[in-house]
């Protein structure tokens, strides 16, 4: 049975609800708007310090109860707020490619004969998480290009070296040892990003991919 993964308890398997409505909206962009009488229409400075910022999305579930007698609706409902209300949690939806964070709230549970209802909302951050890192490993001889896709959100990479390295990105140039690294003004923007690496050595390039 789909359904939704709080942390580390499934909707269904561990509190046998299901899963009867999902809203996920869009994050809020938090425009940052100047008036001036002395100027046609009004003066946008929402990206003056780089990418547009959001408010936090309010994800809401709705849920039904399967296989919990009447009588025991307050024990299902005291376990759950138990495991998950007020946590600060990883918030899966079944199907999904992605993850989101934030702090649950179980909000209200209502009962009628041997059906229930609940609803579960979330206060979550405004970029939801890509399951799994992106991660390129490739064996340099001598010279090698990289064109590396990343999502909405810029991300800094981690490089991780068997020997030494040149890389070169947006003009400039880092040399780089065996070992792990974050390089000073290398952050991937949205779309594709291109890095030529010269040197004799394995490197595997990892980053946290975000998305709205």
């Amino acid at each position: 049975m789909k359904g939704v993964t709080f942390g580390e308890f499934h909707s269904f398997r561990d509190f046998s609800l299901v899963l009867s409505k999902k809203t996920i909206p869009t994050p809020k962009v938090k425009s940052i708007i100047v008036k001036n009488d002395g100027m046609d229409g009004v003066l946008d400075l929402t990206e003056y310090f780089g990418e547009p910022k959001y408010d936090n999305r309010k994800l809401k579930f709705e849920f039904t109860t399967l296989n919990i007698a009447y009588g025991d609706f307050d024990t299902a409902f005291s376990k759950l707020q138990n495991a998950i209300h007020g946590k600060f949690m990883k918030i899966i939806v079944d199907d999904e490619d992605f993850y989101y964070m934030g702090r649950v709230n179980v909000s209200q549970w209502k009962s009628n004969k041997n059906v229930g209802k609940i609803t579960i909302e979330c206060d979550c951050e405004p970029y939801k998480y890509k399951k799994y890192l992106t991660v390129v490993t490739k064996q340099i001889v001598e010279k090698s290009e990289f064109v590396l896709i990343n999502l909405r959100k810029s991300v800094v990479p981690v490089f991780k070296s068997t020997g030494a390295l040149k890389i070169t990105f947006e003009n400039q140039v880092y040399q780089i040892d065996s070992g792990e690294y974050t390089l000073d003004d290398v952050v991937f923007v949205a779309g594709k990003n291109f890095l030529t690496v010269e040197g004799n050595a394995t490197l595997t390039i990892e980053y946290q991919e975000r998305g709205l």
